[in-house]
């Protein structure tokens, strides 16, 4: 199975993730952030993948509180430079198996993916979802019934 990419260098997250909404998301919500905003409005809702100190893999859902920046809400949790950022889609069923090299958000565009750790049921990330990766944290990613497309903003330390 062939999974589409196009790589772009150096850009806003929150540009790409508006701009790349697709318009029967935009259509049925006029923002398309609001899935991945938390109920008190400040905080953003994220599927965390993180690998604790002997090897093993956790993924749990979470709140990320927003720091004081005057900058939109999307932002706030940006404050890494990009070092890069990706535009990608697979196709119904595909499965990967990735270890970041460094920390990462995923943003979910349309269609809907499992995570899933080593020993873990998964968390199903439908669109509007936001995954935070740590760095060599090891996951699967299963594709929905679907497929999915999503960007990857690769964040600089």
């Amino acid at each position: 199975m062939k999974i589409e990419r196009r790589t772009l260098l150096a850009g806003s997250g929150a540009a790409l993730a508006i701009a790349a909404a697709p318009g029967a998301l935009a259509a049925k919500d006029p923002n398309p952030l609001a899935a991945f905003i938390a109920a008190d409005g400040s905080a953003i809702k994220a599927v965390k993948v993180t690998m604790d100190d002997e090897g093993e893999t956790h993924i749990a859902e979470t709140d990320v509180a927003a720091d004081n920046s005057p900058y939109p809400l999307f932002k706030q949790f940006l404050t890494h430079k990009a070092s890069r950022v990706a535009i990608y889609a697979a196709p119904p069923g595909h499965k990967i198996t990735v270890i970041p090299a460094a920390k990462q958000l995923i943003y979910v565009i349309a269609g809907s993916l499992t995570v899933k750790g080593k020993n873990d049921a998964g968390h199903e990330c439908v669109a509007g979802s936001a995954i935070l990766l740590e760095a060599g944290a090891r996951h699967r990613e299963h594709a929905g019934p679907d497929g999915y497309s999503a960007i990857k903003v690769a964040l600089a330390d």
